[in-house]
């Protein structure tokens, strides 16, 4: 039972009893010094929903701090059927001790004990137990028929001489009658709890707030899959508490929700119907003068219903949800330097840092804020760019805490109106209370164990004096940290991209790597997490596609592309394979084909000059035995390399519409009659047949003995394909096709759909670069969960860093890079 009690007290401190007459006897015995009081009408009935909580259950090992958990140990021994006060109060040593009233004598079971010793002390007003069971100690004492049981013996005295009770305290009292007399009840005593959260955390960034409450009282609903509590904190007007300062302020609807990344923390809303209530409300809790200074912070909170703080790994962004967003950009007009822009947004310059925090403190503490950006009816203030930008791609890739399972899931049990509105993302908030608690609770919080419970939610709706709150910690089937898709690196290269990003062979991780030119002529290699390795500048644009070989045959992969005037073989270390590059004297006129006929690695390098072809070796010779060299009119595409069978086929597509199908030598294999009129497809193996489509939008299939045959698809005009041996994808205006599955896209403009087969998996991508956003498909024409992402290019897919998640890279902005990995 200790274990689970403990876990239970930790959660509380990080985030009753009956109107009948015997219940209020045992009031009269709660020691006035009470941090935590727990209310129970069947002890054993309570931990036993603990001990099936699934929580619970799984972080059993995980108790409070040593002291206090083997203190604890004692109630073991008893059993507890009927209703009972638990009570911790903090001793003057600075150590938590528990005090157990109940009014029914208990039966000890000590006949497992090992190492025990019971002895009577008697003093001149009571008779006292004192019970040494394996080296704990506790007194026992009973009166009026009530039995007191402590790890005390002064809390046991005062209890038994009803001095130090808390029968007299009207706050107390007030928290009592608001409890349910059916429920479990647990009572927070703030002015108590100060030195407890001192304690915990004697020094770092997680600060308590002292004056937040006199009392808390709340109902305890526990059940296998959740531990829900709903009551009240309630505060008096005689001694400032920051629960009151939103009285008379109304509670809004919470929305932070809908701009917090999933990688987040947690965050912190306060909302409010009137700010200048709220403003003066805060004043007066500060004790300071109110004042009717207007400035253009002060001008912006006027148009909000919402102030909050996300939480990010590094830093933190202040939040301003604002009703009328043309008022609130007048209020910031004298903001307008820009900084940058990223993804279609501007982030500008704030010039006035520490203003929000003079104005909400304590409520919010915004802190440096250097940096803001307008997000729908949000503005973002954070003291880095780093940190905007990361919100802006949550946003629209749509992963943020809003969208998320575990986040509906909780906001069930909660009003969609709060006054201020906790949320914490379990595992990384985690290790934000292990770095700032105090050793002794270390290890077990690092040991909590939040796998499949990803959040934790706590709000406060003020009414009157007081405040309902509930909180909650329910069970949900998707973790955050499981997210269906995220970003793992975003790569400015400071000039637009030239060529899409795509993955190269890392021979030393057995991972990728990604290639990529810019405008400027540079190209890179970047790591899958973003570190540029090195970049090259060359003399002129890549033509199409970025080729991986194996020139050496050794397991060392190289880059070979073609530029203007050369062919390039580039290692992974940027330097150049000699003998190349080869240098033309003309323009190359179409991208690089690269052959390897039989899959080992001798391979054979395809340029094009208009309508002359020219095939090299690995070593740079040309290749004597292709007697192709010059086709009748402008070669429109590079040269395509089929395996049918056992016979490879070439295919050289001509302007005249002219289909040239050779083989290996060069020589006619195939004879096409038939001239056709080209689209910019290319040519496919399909279902052993030639397949691409011309300009009318048909499909067209070459038998391998040149027979033609024409299949009308209703392609409109510009349509996309690709295919392999048996499966065909078409895109036409915004109609996906995938081997017979229509998917109905939004209008856009989209890149050709690309088939990628990984894990006997079939992906299929478009990118629509109007609406900046990039599709992955399964063979079926499901989108894949997460999906759309931010991206502006075709895609490039593989397991980049030897993890079984499929990887994803893309062009971001103009200039960035972006790489993601699917779950």
């Amino acid at each position: 039972m200790r274990n689970f009690l403990a876990v239970l007290l930790l959660a509380l401190l990080a985030g009753c009893a009956n109107n009948s007459s015997e219940s209020k006897d045992l009031i009269d015995f709660i020691p006035e010094s009470s941090v935590v009081i727990l209310k129970l009408q069947d002890p054993d009935l309570f931990f036993s929903n603990l001990r099936n909580n699934a929580f619970l259950k799984k972080n059993r090992k995980h108790p409070l701090p040593k002291e206090l958990n083997e203190k604890l140990s004692l109630l073991d021994y008893f059993s507890h059927k009927d209703p009972a006060f638990l009570a911790l109060s903090l001793s003057n040593s600075n150590q938590l001790e528990f005090t157990f009233i109940s009014d029914q004598l208990p039966d000890f079971d000590l006949d497992s004990v090992q190492n025990k010793m019971v002895e009577t002390i008697t003093t001149k007003k009571y008779q006292i137990k004192k019970y040494t069971l394996e080296d704990q100690v506790a007194f026992a004492s009973s009166k009026d028929s009530i039995f007191i049981f402590s790890s005390s013996k002064n809390l046991l005295e005062e209890s038994l001489s009803g001095k130090g009770s808390l029968k007299d305290s009207p706050d107390f009292q007030k928290a009592l009658k608001a409890s349910s007399p059916k429920q479990p009840g647990i009572f927070l005593n703030h002015e108590r709890m100060s030195p407890v959260f001192k304690k915990c955390f004697p020094e770092g960034d997680l600060k308590v707030q002292d004056q937040f409450s006199n009392w808390t009282s709340v109902d305890a609903e526990i059940s296998q899959a959740a531990i829900k509590l709903n009551g009240i904190t309630s505060a008096n007007d005689t001694l400032p508490n920051l629960i009151n300062v939103f009285k008379e302020v109304g509670p809004a609807q919470n929305l932070i929700a809908t701009v917090t990344p999933l990688t987040a923390k947690g965050f912190t809303s306060a909302t409010f119907n009137n700010f200048s209530k709220l403003n003066q409300n805060l004043k007066k809790f500060r004790n300071e003068a109110v004042s009717e200074e207007v400035t253009k912070e002060k001008e912006l909170l006027e148009t909000a219903a919402e102030v909050g703080m996300i939480h990010l790994d590094n830093s933190s962004i202040f939040t301003v949800r604002t009703l009328d967003t043309e008022a609130a950009k007048i209020a910031l007009s004298s903001q307008q330097e820009v900084v940058e822009d990223f993804r279609e947004k501007t982030i500008l310059k704030f010039n006035d840092s520490g203003v929000f925090a003079e104005l909400l403190k304590p409520l919010i503490s915004p802190g440096d804020l250097n940096f803001f950006i307008y997000l729908d009816e949000f503005i973002l203030f954070s003291n880095t760019s780093e940190a905007l930008k990361e919100a802006i791609t949550a946003f629209q890739n749509d992963q943020v805490l809003a969208k998320s399972e575990a986040y509906a899931s909780t906001m069930e049990s909660l009003s969609t109106e709060a006054s201020l509105l906790l949320v914490s993302n379990n595992e990384p908030f985690k290790k934000v209370i292990s770095n700032n608690i105090s050793e002794e609770y270390k290890k077990s919080t690092e040991e909590l164990n939040f796998k499949n419970f990803p959040l934790t939610a706590l709000q406060f709706i003020y009414q009157s004096d007081y405040a309902h709150l509930h909180a909650v910690l329910s069970k949900s089937s998707i973790q955050e940290a499981d997210t269906p898709i995220s970003q793992m690196a975003s790569v400015s290269l400071g000039a637009s991209l030239a060529t899409r990003p795509v993955f190269f062979k890392n021979h030393r991780t057995n991972g990728m790597d990604v290639a990529v030119q810019d405008t400027d002529n540079t190209l890179y290699l970047i790591s899958p997490s973003g570190k540029i390795y090195w970049k090259k500048k060359l003399q002129s644009r890549i033509l199409g596609e970025i080729r991986s070989i194996d020139i050496l045959k050794n397991g060392r992969y190289q880059l070979a592309f073609a530029t203007q005037n050369r062919l390039h073989v580039i290692d992974r270390e940027g330097n150049t394979v000699k003998p190349f590059p080869l240098n033309f004297k003309d323009e190359i006129t179409q991208p690089l084909a690269v052959f390897d006929y039989d899959n080992n690695r001798n391979y054979r390098f395809v340029i094009v000059q208009n309508r002359d072809l020219y095939m090299y070796d690995s070593k740079g010779r040309s290749v004597n035995g292709f007697n192709f060299s010059k086709a009748g009119d402008n070669i429109i595409r590079s040269p395509k390399h089929l395996r049918i069978g056992r016979k490879d086929y070439i295919l050289v597509p001509e302007a005249s519409g002219k289909l040239n199908i050779l083989s290996r030598t060069g020589k006619t294999r195939v004879p096409v009659k038939e001239k056709f009129n080209f689209s910019d497809n290319d040519w496919y193996e399909y279902l052993s047949r030639f397949l691409s489509t011309n300009e009318a939008g048909e499909l067209i299939k070459i038998s391998q003995k040149g027979n033609v045959q024409k299949e009308n698809l209703g392609l409109a005009e510009g349509h996309k394909i690709d295919a392999t041996i048996k499966s065909l994808v078409t895109l036409s205006e915004n109609n996906l096709t995938i081997k017979g599955h229509k998917v109905s896209l939004d209008f856009g403009l989209y890149t050709a759909p690309e088939i990628f087969y990984l894990d006997n998996k079939i992906y299929v991508s478009v990118t629509d670069t109007q609406a900046h956003k990039v599709y992955l498909f399964d063979s079926n024409g499901k989108l894949l969960p997460g999906f759309p992402v931010y991206g502006n290019s075709r895609v490039d897919l593989a397991h980049a860093d030897r993890g079984n998640n499929v990887d994803l890279v893309v062009q971001g902005d103009d200039d960035s890079v972006l790489v993601y990995e699917i779950q």
